[in-house]
C-alpha cells in the first residue's frame, strides 16, 4: 500500500505546471510503478493547472474501472465498510483503488488522514492502492481533485475504485458526478434524521447499507427506509433499491453487500447504462471546460473579473437590473474581436 501524503520529487516553488511532472515519470507510471502513481496524484492534488496535461495522458489509457461511491453521515463507519468491500474485491481477483477524502486541516490544508489509519489492515496488499485526499474546501464531500485522481487510478490499471466521501447530507451530491454506483451508509439510531435526507442523496443512492446492525434500532431503520420508498415515486422510476444490514466492525453481512454490489455492477455494464453515464460525464466535462476557457477570455478582454463586484454592489444599491450592463460587456467583446480580425474599429 502506498499512502505517502507528499512523496518527494515535486518542487512547489516551480511556477511552470508542466515542469512539475519530472522527466520519466509517465514511463514509470505506465510501467506500473506505485510510487510514480503516488507522485502523480500529489501533483494533481497540489497543482490543478496540470489537469489538462494529465488528462491528455490518461484518457487514452483508461481501462473502464468501475467506480463505487461510499457516502453517508459522519460516524456511520464508512471507512470500515470501504475497507471490507475493497478486501473482498481483491479476494475476487480485482485490482483495487481507494480514494478516501478526509477533512482538511485548518492549518496546513492537508488531510487529517483518519481514513488511512482505519484502513491500516489493508497495508501490504499489493492489489490495493489507498490514497487520502484533503477536501480542501470542496463541496459534496469530495476533494476538487477527486475525479482526476480516479482517472489516474483507472489508467494505472485498477479495476475497482472506491471513493469514500467526507460525511454528507441531503444536498451534497457531487459524488454522483464521478461514480458509477453509490452506496449510502446509515446506522441505527438515525431515527427522524433520514427525513432530512429524503429529498437529496437518499433518492440518488443505488444501494443502502445499515451498518452497525448489531445495535438496537436496526429493524426500525430498515422499516423506515422501506416505507419511504413505498410512498415515494422512486419505485416507478427504477424499483426499490437494495437495503442491506451488516456490521463492518465485526465483518458480518459484508459478503451479501459485496455480492449485491457486483450484481448491480454487472447489470450496469451489460445494460449500456455504464456507457451512457460515461458519455454524460464527458459531455459535462467538455461544457465545463469550454465555459471556463470562455470566461477566462471574456474576463481578460473586458476586465470583468475586477469590475463585476463593484457593479453588483451598485445595482443592488440602486435597485437596477444588471442586464444592460451585461449587454454592454458582451458588445465590448464583439468590438475587440472585430478589431483583432480587421485591424480597424
Amino acid at each position: 500500500m502506498i499512502s505517502e501524503a507528499n512523496p518527494k520529487g515535486f518542487h512547489s516553488k516551480n511556477k511552470h505546471p508542466r515542469s512539475l511532472i519530472p522527466n520519466g515519470l509517465w514511463a514509470e507510471f505506465f510501467r506500473g510503478d506505485r510510487l510514480a502513481c503516488a507522485r502523480l496524484i500529489t501533483a494533481v492534488e497540489n497543482h490543478p493547472a496540470i489537469g489538462p496535461e494529465v488528462r491528455d495522458h490518461v484518457i487514452p489509457r483508461l481501462n473502464g474501472a468501475f467506480r463505487i461511491g461510499i457516502t453517508g453521515p459522519p460516524g456511520v463507519g464508512k471507512s470500515t465498510v470501504t475497507a471490507a468491500l475493497a478486501r473482498r474485491a481483491a479476494q475476487h481477483d480485482q485490482t483495487v483503488g481507494i480514494i478516501a477524502v478526509d477533512p482538511s486541516s485548518p492549518f496546513t490544508g492537508g488531510a487529517f488522514l483518519g481514513d488511512r489509519v482505519r484502513m491500516e489492515a489493508l497495508s501490504g496488499d499489493d492489489r490495493i492502492f489507498i490514497r487520502s485526499l484533503a477536501s480542501r474546501g470542496g463541496h459534496g464531500g469530495l476533494s476538487p481533485a477527486t475525479p482526476l485522481v480516479a482517472d489516474v487510478l483507472d489508467a494505472f490499471g485498477l479495476s475497482r475504485i472506491f471513493i469514500e466521501t467526507v460525511g454528507v447530507g441531503q444536498a451534497e451530491l457531487d459524488v454522483l458526478g464521478c461514480v458509477d454506483l453509490l452506496i449510502l451508509v446509515l446506522q441505527p439510531g438515525t431515527g427522524d434524521g433520514i427525513q432530512a435526507l429524503k429529498a437529496g442523496i437518499l433518492e440518488a443512492a443505488d444501494m443502502f447499507l445499515i451498518n452497525k446492525a448489531d445495535l438496537p434500532g436496526t429493524e426500525t431503520l430498515l422499516e423506515s427506509l422501506r416505507f419511504l420508498f413505498e410512498i415515494s415515486a422512486r419505485p416507478a422510476a427504477g424499483g426499490v433499491p437494495p437495503i442491506l444490514a451488516a456490521s463492518a466492525l465485526r465483518d458480518e453481512g459484508l459478503d451479501a453487500v459485496y455480492t449485491e454490489m457486483e450484481k448491480r455492477t454487472q447489470a450496469l455494464l451489460t445494460s449500456g447504462k455504464y456507457h451512457q453515464k460515461r458519455r454524460a460525464l464527458m459531455e459535462s466535462e467538455i461544457r465545463d471546460t469550454i465555459r471556463r476557457i470562455l470566461w477566462d477570455r471574456f474576463a481578460a478582454l473586458t476586465g470583468a473579473g475586477e469590475k463585476i463586484p463593484a457593479a453588483a454592489e451598485r445595482f443592488i444599491a440602486n435597485h437596477k437590473s444588471p442586464y444592460p450592463y451585461i449587454r454592454r460587456l458582451c458588445a465590448q467583446v464583439k468590438i475587440q474581436h472585430r478589431t483583432k480580425r480587421t485591424g480597424r474599429e
